[in-house]
């Protein structure tokens, strides 16, 4: 009786601290709406509603906030980052003194800054709280009334492809397309893409890849996966698997994990003795049939399958014998 009345006033006391916490909160936080919740969630009115203010994400407990001088009648948040008036551009909360046209300054896809005359690079994401340095580059020849980004790797003009903000000459131009987050085409071919790193071309017919997922695609005859291994090098990264019912693809959650026809893969590589008729997703990696429980693509030695189980009370892994730990016993 007595644990059971313990337990009740901590929970109260939680609570009311809670409270405590969010009541400090409120009476100190010195923002009203923001200006634009659809563009921006760090540019604010002030609780007055006669000025702005910046905060990175309104979380001035830990990144600060920033009152600006502004034509508050002519202001308009243009972008996460970016605002202006009918007097200046902002980023963040910093004057743009970089000679932008203001009349026709813009951002497009929320971070692409430009005017009439020229497409911006930013260049020093902390340009905004120094009192020195240089915040933008232009980006040469792109074409502001023609520029889209298409990602955020790539993007193109009337008569250029961009990559990682600078001119990219090695797809056509006329023909290339971003087929998804992982994989590029154009007439030529298709190709596997990372940050910073040199396209990849695949095998792939061009005239027949779709995309099936975010970082998987397939033609008329295989399914092409970017496998994530430290120790291969990207032309042995990129799984090639065949098919013969493309309606017979099917991704699990974890995205190691795929059904293709009648096999399971992980990592591009067969579950030998996985059951694809009795197979289920358990989560955070394990995976089990009617025969066997799976661990990163191993079985799980001496576990039941027919009692393996999640429990998220307690976020462990047991059967009626054991708890498992990384696919692993690790105590009865």
């Amino acid at each position: 009786m007595v644990k059971k009345v313990l337990m009740i006033l901590v929970a109260i006391f939680i609570v009311l601290a809670s409270l405590g916490v969010y009541g400090v909160y409120r009476f100190f936080n010195p923002f009203g709406e923001l200006v634009s919740k659809e563009k921006s969630d760090s540019y604010f009115y002030s609780r007055d509603g006669e000025g702005i203010i910046f905060s990175p994400m309104g979380n001035w407990f830990s990144l600060g906030k920033h009152e600006m001088n502004v034509d508050l009648e002519t202001f308009q948040v243009l972008g996460r980052d970016y605002a202006k008036d009918q007097e200046h551009a902002y980023f963040k909360s910093k004057i743009i003194d970089f000679g932008v046209d203001v009349p026709s300054f813009n951002v497009k896809a929320g971070y692409v800054p430009m005017d009439k005359n020229h497409v911006y690079i930013l260049i020093d994401n902390y340009y905004y709280i120094s009192d020195s340095g240089k915040g933008f580059e232009i980006l040469e020849d792109a074409d502001p009334n023609t520029y889209e980004q298409l990602n955020y790797d790539f993007a193109k003009d009337k008569k250029f492809i961009f990559r990682n903000n600078k001119k990219f000459n090695e797809v056509d131009h006329e023909s290339f397309e971003i087929v998804n987050n992982q994989f590029c085409k154009d007439k030529n071919g298709v190709y596997y893409y990372e940050y910073q790193q040199p396209l990849h071309k695949i095998e792939a017919k061009v005239s027949h890849v779709v995309d099936l997922t975010s970082y998987c695609v397939r033609d008329d005859e295989f399914v092409y996966i970017h496998v994530n291994k430290i120790d291969l090098d990207i032309k042995d990264a990129i799984v090639r698997i065949p098919f013969q019912d493309a309606d017979q693809i099917y991704f699990y959650n974890d995205n190691s994990i795929v059904r293709i026809d009648d096999k399971i893969y992980f990592k591009g590589e067969i579950l030998e003795e996985a059951n694809v008729s009795t197979f289920e997703e358990i989560g955070y990696g394990y995976v089990k049939d009617d025969n066997f429980v799976f661990f990163q693509g191993q079985i799980v030695e001496g576990a039941d399958p027919h009692t393996f189980k999640y429990n998220d009370k307690n976020y462990t892994f047991t059967d009626k014998n054991h708890t498992y730990e990384a696919g692993v016993a690790v105590k009865k």
